[in-house]
């Protein structure tokens, strides 16, 4: 009896040292997070990212319209992150 309840905690263990190693290696190969995208495309560094900034780097007149909720021509961080939400 001994042996088999040192054999179910070393399977135990085991099952819980593979998944935290699985988190690291997930980790390194994620993409980079919307702020350093956002600053790429914020080549002025004023803190938002205008129609000319988008269209040059990223994508269509169509879609930063649909982005900049607000309408002032400009996408600031919370409406540029809508862009990598998953609808």
């Amino acid at each position: 009896m001994k042996t088999s309840h040192l054999l179910a905690t070393l399977i135990a263990c085991s099952l819980c040292a593979g998944s935290a190693m699985g988190k690291t290696t997930a980790q390194k190969t994620t993409k980079p997070p919307p702020v350093d995208e956002f600053k790429k495309l914020d080549t002025n560094h004023d803190g938002k990212i205008s129609k000319e900034e988008f269209l040059a780097g990223k994508g269509s007149a169509e879609e930063f319209s649909k982005l900049d909720k607000n309408s002032d021509g400009f996408l600031d961080r919370y409406e540029y992150s809508l862009l990598h939400k998953k609808h």
